[in-house]
């Protein structure tokens, strides 16, 4: 019973050694790495609103978008959607310029079917919507060429460009 006893008092003792180890190391990565999560967010604004220098936050309603800035001017904004896909939520960020065109799309996250459904993170894909408007048909199979095998996956992507053109379009005052 004593050699059983030494032997969980020993590893006790490396568990408490490896968790203060592991505390450790947690407090001091993690400013940096919140720091590069945020310098990789700002540089996907950029990515779907290229003239634009800086951000600024806006609320409208519930939902947080971003206005780009060049100098003084509002140049458009950035829509975050997150339309439900065939196996995640496929979460991207829209660019809709100042005459209400989109002018990039980034999937920042989405965990759908490798080699299927993951690639609605693809350029090839996403172009397809540049300079589209709220008074274009957006759809696919008709106006966007789906990904084949992931019908769904395109359904959703195409479902979150139209739902930040309506937000867009609902609140141009804003952006004003």
């Amino acid at each position: 019973m004593g050699k059983i006893l030494k032997l969980g008092f020993v590893l006790m003792v490396f568990c408490v050694i490896s968790a203060g180890a592991l505390a450790y190391v947690y407090l001091f990565t993690q400013p940096k790495i919140e720091l590069n999560g945020k310098r990789a967010f700002e540089s996907s604004l950029t990515e779907v609103l290229p003239n634009a220098l800086v951000f600024n936050i806006v609320k409208i309603g519930s939902k947080e978008v971003y206005q780009g800035l060049s100098g003084k001017d509002i140049i458009g904004t950035v829509f975050f959607a997150s339309p439900r896909g065939y196996s995640s939520n496929i979460n991207m960020l829209v660019g809709i310029d100042s005459n209400a065109k989109i002018s990039g799309i980034k999937i920042v996250s989405q965990n759908e079917t490798p080699g299927l459904g993951t690639n609605v993170a693809k350029r090839s894909f996403l172009d397809q919507f540049l300079g589209k408007t709220a008074n274009d048909q957006i759809e696919a199979k008709k106006d966007i060429d789906a990904i084949t095998g992931a019908t769904i996956s395109s359904r959703a992507v195409c479902r979150g460009v139209r739902e930040a053109l309506n937000d867009f379009e609902k609140n141009k005052k804003v952006k004003q």
